[in-house]
């Protein structure tokens, strides 16, 4: 069901989709938004991992860069999310200047990834991010039964994103 906010001058299109895989329920979400932020400036913002601690302290307690590349980083972040705290080893690619696709590498969402895509749509940016939560253990029925907290906190962290990026876009 599509939530639509022209609070901050952008649109927010969030679908959840409930998708079988290996006979368990697995979250599937696709955010969609269009924002008044220059398509290189948000990806780099994104795609900064450095700052991520600064950007969104709330939700990056800690990372640690342990192997980088060109297109690929691996990294130990220790994350808040849904009120638990966990370290996970994530790996990103970067393929610039216009995709972003981050996958866990460990931890009770091995197998999750988010894949970001940045579009120029004139002056704005849709950005599109497919999340795909692959969980183990006790998190399978999280999944299933918090799916409306996980697409709120999903859309939280997007939102302070975009505001991070709109407030250094001057």
């Amino acid at each position: 069901m599509p939530i639509f906010s022209t609070s901050a001058n952008y649109y927010d299109t969030l679908t959840i989709l409930i998708a079988t895989k290996k006979n368990i329920c697995m979250p599937k979400f696709e955010f969609v938004k269009i924002v008044n932020v220059d398509r290189d400036l948000i990806f780099e913002i994104s795609t900064n991992y450095e700052n991520f601690t600064k950007i969104l302290p709330n939700y990056f307690e800690k990372l640690e860069i342990v192997e980088k590349s060109e297109k690929n980083t691996k990294i130990y972040e220790t994350i808040n999310f849904l009120g638990r705290t966990a370290t996970v080893l994530t790996e990103h690619v970067v393929i610039k200047p216009d995709r972003h696709i981050v996958t866990m590498l460990d931890g009770p969402a091995k197998g999750s990834s988010f894949d970001e895509t940045y579009e120029k749509i004139g002056i704005k940016t849709k950005i599109t991010i497919k999340v795909d939560f692959i969980l183990h253990g006790s998190l399978k029925l999280l999944g299933i039964f918090a799916k409306g907290k996980i697409k709120t906190q999903m859309n939280n962290v997007m939102n302070e994103f975009v505001d991070y990026a709109k407030s250094n876009s001057n």
